[in-house]
C-alpha cells in the first residue's frame, strides 16, 4: 500500500511545494500586533501564534472577535526574554513552582527556565495558556514553542501530551540530524528520532521542512526572502517570521530586534513578496487545514 504524506492527504501532488507562512511572537506588543494583522490580511502570511500571557493579548482577542477568519494559535512559553518588558506567569505566583525568576517573571533564558521550571509546574501553566486563547474566544489551531524551550526532552512530551488533548496540530518538524545541531539540539537527536516516528504513527502531522533563518537586518529583505522561497522543496514548510511596525514602543522594548522585525513587516505587505509566490507556484496553508485533517484522522 502506498504511504501519502500530509500534503497528498490535504489534496496537494507530492511534488508540490506547501507552505505555512507564520508569524510568531502575536501579543507581544501592540507594534506586534498592528503589523501580525496587515501581514494575513495582505494575504502572504497564512497564520500566527500569540503569547497568551503576554500584556497585549487582550488586543489580539478583540480583533479575533471581530473577525474570527484569522487562522491563530498559541505560542506557548516558559519565557519572557526582555530586560525592561516583563511577563508573567498565568497559572501561579508560588515561586516554588520554578516558573518564576527573582523579578516574578518568567525566565529570561531557555536555559534557566530548563533548570529551575519542574515538569508540572510548566504542564500546568502552558494549559492555562492555551486554556486562556480558547476562553477569549479564539478558535485555537495549533500550538508551538517560544524560544524552542519546549523542544527540551524535559518538556516535550508535556507538549505533545497538551497537543493531543486539545486535538490541535504542534509545530513539529521532521528535521535531519545537520538541522537540530543548527538549533542546538545536537544531544537530543536520538531521542527526537525516536519521537518522531512515535508520533507520527498516532496522525500527529508533521513539518517536512522548516525556514528559520529570519532574524537579523538585511540590505533588501524583500529579495533575501524571495531568494529563501526559490531553496524550498516539496512537501509541507513551516516559514516563520517575526513583524511589528516601527514606532517608539518598539525600540523601547527590543531595542536589538526593532529594525529587522520592522522589516519582516514590510516584506509581508510588499506586493513583491506576493509575486514571488505565485512565480514559484507556492501552495499556502495554515494550521487550520492541519487542525481539521489531525482531528479527522
Amino acid at each position: 500500500m502506498k504511504h501519502h504524506s500530509v500534503i497528498e492527504k490535504l489534496g496537494f501532488e507530492a511534488t508540490d511545494k506547501v507552505v505555512i507562512f507564520h508569524i510568531d511572537d502575536i501579543g507581544f506588543s501592540h507594534a506586534s500586533n498592528i503589523a501580525a494583522f496587515e501581514c494575513l490580511d495582505f494575504g502572504v502570511a497564512s497564520c500566527g501564534s500569540i503569547i497568551t500571557p503576554a500584556p497585549w493579548f487582550l488586543e489580539v482577542a478583540s480583533i479575533y472577535k471581530s473577525n474570527p477568519k484569522y487562522d491563530l494559535g498559541v505560542h506557548l512559553t516558559l519565557t519572557c526574554e526582555y530586560d525592561l518588558y516583563r511577563w508573567r506567569a498565568l497559572s501561579t505566583i508560588n515561586p516554588k513552582t520554578g516558573l518564576l525568576d527573582s523579578e516574578n517573571s518568567l525566565w529570561r533564558t531557555a536555559e534557566e527556565a530548563i533548570i529551575n521550571v519542574t515538569i508540572e509546574a510548566a504542564e500546568v501553566e502552558l494549559r492555562s495558556q492555551i486554556q486562556f486563547a480558547l476562553d477569549s474566544g479564539i478558535d485555537v489551531t495549533h500550538i508551538d514553542s517560544h524560544m524552542i524551550t519546549l523542544f527540551n526532552p524535559k518538556f516535550i512530551r508535556s507538549y505533545i501530551a497538551l497537543a493531543q488533548e486539545f486535538e490541535i496540530p504542534g509545530f513539529f518538524p521532521r528535521v535531519t540530524r545537520k538541522e537540530l545541531i543548527k538549533v542546538g539540539l545536537k544531544e537530543y537527536i536520538n531521542i527526537y528520532e525516536k519521537m518522531v516516528s512515535a508520533i507520527e504513527a498516532k496522525g500527529f502531522p508533521l513539518i517536512d521542512h522548516m525556514i528559520i533563518d529570519t532574524l537579523g537586518d538585511k540590505v533588501d529583505i524583500t529579495e533575501y526572502y524571495c531568494k529563501l522561497f526559490t531553496e524550498i522543496k516539496p512537501g509541507l514548510t513551516h516559514f516563520l517570521f517575526h513583524p511589528a511596525k516601527m514606532s517608539p514602543e518598539l525600540r523601547a522594548i527590543t531595542p536589538e530586534s526593532a529594525n529587522w522585525r520592522n522589516q519582516d513587516y514590510e516584506a509581508f505587505t510588499n506586493s513583491r513578496i506576493k509575486a514571488c509566490v505565485e512565480a514559484l507556484d507556492i501552495k499556502v496553508i495554515g494550521y487550520r487545514e492541519l487542525r481539521d485533517y489531525f482531528r479527522g484522522y
